[in-house]
Formats: C-alpha cells, structure tokens, sequence
C-alpha cells in the first residue's frame, strides 16, 4: 500500500475503535510509524482523511448493495428477494471496511451531526426507501400481499439492522447473526407472499 493508503487505513481501524473525535492525526500518523505533521502531505488533517474515508466507502457500499433501480426491477420473485437480501447482508456483514465505518458511525453519532446524518442514510434511508421500491414492485407483479411499501419496508430491514449491530459487537458468531437474519427474511417472505 502506498502511504496515503496506510494513513487511510490505519485512520479506519482508530476510528472504529475509538471513534473519530477521540482519534488525534498524531496517534494515526503514529500507529503507521511517521510523524503527525507528514499527514499534511497526503490530507487537509483528519477531516479530509474522514472525508476520503467516507467517499470510498460509499462507492463500494452503493455498488456492493446494489441500491439502483434496475436492481428493483430484476427482482421479480421472492426467491430473487431472498438472494438478493443474503447477498446485501453477507456483503455489508463482512466487507471490513464498510464495518468499520459502521462502527465509528456508531460511536459518533450522537457527537457529530455529520457523521449522524450519514449513519442515517447508510442503515436507514437507503435501505428503507430502496425496498420500499422492490415491495411496490412485488406488489404490481402480484407476487405479495398488498401494504404500505414504505411500512413493509421498514418491517423487513429493521430487525436484520439490528442483528447487524449485534454481529458488529459479537463478529466472532457472525455466521449466528446471519442465520437469524435469513430466518428473518423466510420468515418476512412466509408472511407477506401471495
């Protein structure tokens, strides 16, 4: 890796571990063995490696969800639902970087109004509103019950984010986290398909 990587990533495994606002540029510019100040050839200081941090993560985690409406409109059977559901949550459950951010979002949240903002989009809007789109679908294909997409939404992806905060403090059971999460889903489908 090229030393604006390991600052980067060095910076991702502090963050997660004591958040953003606890994390001096010192101790990352430390943890990779350089001085605090060589941080200022690569970043405009910790926030510009947070934003960085932040712009390559939502790259991968859009493409690794897959959240764009022809994803929506290729799932046209609870089983593309189910596959498509086990794929996002082994995608999200296991990707080391999206974790680790998921974790410091944790911690900050409630610290920095920025950070809050994107732990809302990343484990909330995105992923209520994206399903909300594939259940109106499912809806029009006549394949689920009807209901309030939005509501149904939120029904299906609530519980797995919570099993998905659970397995970011306990990663050790992980593959537990994730069969309660696919019972989750058989379940969800066992109740609302037609």
């Amino acid at each position: 890796m090229s030393p604006k990587e390991k600052l980067l990533f060095a910076a991702l495994d502090l963050f997660s571990q004591k958040g953003y606002s606890a994390t001096s540029v010192d101790e990352i510019a430390e943890s990779i063995g350089i001085k605090g100040p060589n941080i200022y050839k690569y970043f405009k200081g910790k926030e510009g490696i947070l934003k960085e941090l932040t712009s390559l993560a939502d790259r991968a985690y859009m493409k690794g969800m897959g959240f764009d409406d022809n994803i929506v409109n290729s799932i046209n059977s609870v089983e593309d639902l189910r596959e498509y559901s086990i794929r996002q949550i082994r995608f999200t459950v296991e990707n080391d970087t999206i974790r680790k951010l998921r974790k410091m979002c944790t911690i900050e949240q409630f610290r920095d109004e920025k950070i809050g903002e994107q732990a809302t989009v990343h484990q909330v809007r995105n992923i209520s509103e994206f399903f909300a789109k594939v259940f109106d679908h499912l809806m029009k294909c006549g394949l689920i019950r009807k209901a309030d997409p939005k509501l149904l939404a939120l029904d299906y992806a609530s519980p797995t984010s919570i099993l998905i905060q659970l397995c970011d403090r306990d990663y050790d059971n992980k593959e537990r986290y994730i069969e309660l999460m696919i019972r989750h889903i058989d379940f969800f489908i066992e109740t609302y398909s037609l």
